[in-house]
């Protein structure tokens, strides 16, 4: 997650923002509610099922994360390491008993594409956690001729702290 946070930070950095801009909590819910714009969420899916989502907030992924285990003799020292030492809230080398890869979800595009239509929305605006993985996807999105917004600060920082329509989870 950090090297992608600092991929898409170096890549607006250098090649600047396509996109419309950033809207408020309240600029993006309006837009949806007038039927202007569609909200989508480009966080995971467990990210947009465990914490919650906006209201009327699409959920199509950008990237996923696929977790393959090391070995089991390498996760039953990690057991017995926390059960030695009583350590299982500071164990932070649990993280490396998996090896994490990011996957970009190739159907981008044509899904965001086809809630667009199928909601009869001429704009699409971006949501993620925090606005760095929403932002580089309405930079994608515009460079497809698509006219795009990023939610400013994201689902928690934005929507949330705003006080607007949430729940799910």
């Amino acid at each position: 997650m950090k090297l992608l946070l600092i991929f898409v930070s170096i890549f607006s950095l250098s090649f600047g923002d396509s996109y419309e801009g950033d809207l408020s909590a309240q600029e993006a819910y309006d837009m949806q509610k007038e039927g202007k714009a569609i909200i989508v969420d480009v966080r995971t899916t467990l990210e947009y099922i465990y914490t919650g989502h906006g209201e009327g907030f699409i959920n199509i992924p950008a990237y996923d994360w696929t977790y393959v285990p090391k070995s089991v003799q390498t996760r039953v020292k990690s057991a017995e390491y926390e059960i030695k030492n009583s350590k299982v809230k500071e164990h932070k080398s649990a993280m490396k008993l998996y090896d994490a890869k990011e996957v970009r979800n190739k159907e981008f595009v044509k899904e965001v594409m086809q809630a667009m239509k199928i909601r009869g929305a001429q704009s699409v605006i971006l949501v993620c956690r925090s606005g760095p993985r929403s932002k580089a996807a309405a930079n994608l999105l515009s460079k497809e001729g698509i006219i795009a917004y990023n939610l400013e600060d994201g689902y928690i920082f934005g929507w949330q702290k705003e006080k607007m329509p949430w729940g799910g989870n």
